[in-house]
């Protein structure tokens, strides 16, 4: 099992997408899951793709937060984990996007991924 972590820096009115986990043909991966957490709520979008196929749309409101004024960060109810369980095609990049509306905010997590020629 293997984690790389990642941040998407969100700009208003924009998809940020990270560099993402690249399978390559010599080493493809296998996404098991991604750990995910925002600084605030605004009702913007986290999206994960696989080349051009979207396979996640969940708003941040559902997400914890490490917002210390929010009335539930860190709540048993929040997201914080997503699984994904999906062999990335080798030279296909799996990457994490945040869909901002008018306030921007910011997401951070890690890729929990496993090597498929090991």
């Amino acid at each position: 099992m293997y984690y790389q972590s990642f941040v998407v820096a969100g700009v208003a009115n924009v998809t940020t997408y990270d560099a993402g986990l690249v399978s390559l043909v010599e080493e493809p991966y296998h996404i098991d899951a991604i750990l995910i957490q925002c600084d605030e709520w605004f009702g913007n979008t986290l999206e994960c793709w696989i080349g051009n196929e979207r396979i996640v749309e969940i708003p941040d409101y559902l997400l914890d937060t490490n917002d210390e004024a929010a009335v539930a960060a860190l709540a048993t109810h929040k997201i914080n984990l997503i699984p994904i369980d999906m062999d990335i095609p080798p030279g296909q990049i799996f990457k994490a996007a945040l869909l901002c509306a008018a306030n921007a905010n910011d997401i951070r997590g890690a890729y929990k991924y496993s090597k498929l020629n090991t």
